[in-house]
């Protein structure tokens, strides 16, 4: 579990601290190249933080009000680490960004779309994967929407890494659509004339749209209904 250093020590507690713990200084000295190791650590308050916890947090603060309505104070506040040490194991604010979507990505997005991605996947995942979608909405668990497809709104002008893993975590999603529909096909679960490709695609923009209208705090009755008038397109 890395563990990183907040800011500011003393003569005396840098003394009786074992050195060789002191994980933050790689990253430190590739962001301050002129400053010495020991100027780093006078630089550094001895209180450790689990960054898995601090960026889980900083996640959950994201996804619920997006890059531009977040401040470094508001995450200070809502991960209880110090801005420099947020600096310090992750970066700017947007690098910080980048590692809770990320996050988001391997993680919720994931376990989303596991049984999509089993060998065997067909209709029958795909149907499940709105199910689950309606029943955690149910549950207010996506009460904020979908943090990739928020993110895809407040980013869409960006040419950067941001809109990258967007499109990236998206494409996942359409890939596995797409195979679950050649197997569903290959066995005679869904109308055989459907362009699998072109109904992968009308599949992630259900879910992108979905998302939305959850996080717009529309009916979740409404949505489910969207969703089942979608799917007949399976035949």
């Amino acid at each position: 579990m890395p563990l990183f250093l907040d800011m500011a020590a003393t003569d005396a507690n840098l003394r009786s601290y074992d050195l060789k713990r002191i994980r933050f200084l790689q990253p430190c000295r590739e962001r301050f190249p002129g400053v010495s190791a020991p100027q780093m650590i006078v630089m550094a308050r001895l209180r450790e933080f689990d960054t898995e916890q601090a960026l889980e947090k900083a996640m959950q603060l994201f996804w619920q009000k997006g890059y531009a309505d977040t401040t470094m104070r508001d995450l200070v506040a809502t991960t209880g680490v110090a801005h420099a040490g947020l600096y310090t194991a992750f970066g700017d604010k947007r690098s910080l960004f980048q590692a809770a979507l990320q996050r988001y990505g391997d993680s919720v997005l994931a376990k989303l779309v596991e049984d999509l991605e089993a060998p065997g996947a067909g209709r029958r995942q795909i149907e499940q994967l709105f199910d689950q979608l309606i029943r955690q909405a149910r549950a207010g668990a996506w009460k904020n929407g979908c943090f990739m497809c928020n993110t895809a709104v407040e980013f869409g002008d960006d040419k950067g890494e941001i809109i990258h893993s967007v499109n990236r975590n998206l494409g996942r999603l359409e890939r596995a659509f797409h195979v679950a529909l050649a197997r569903a096909g290959a066995r005679g679960e869904i109308a055989s004339k459907l362009d699998l490709q072109a109904t992968a695609a009308f599949l992630v923009s259900l879910f992108v749209g979905s998302a939305v209208r959850l996080r717009a705090k529309s009916p979740v009755g409404r949505v489910e209904s969207g969703v089942r008038m979608a799917l007949r397109v399976l035949g």
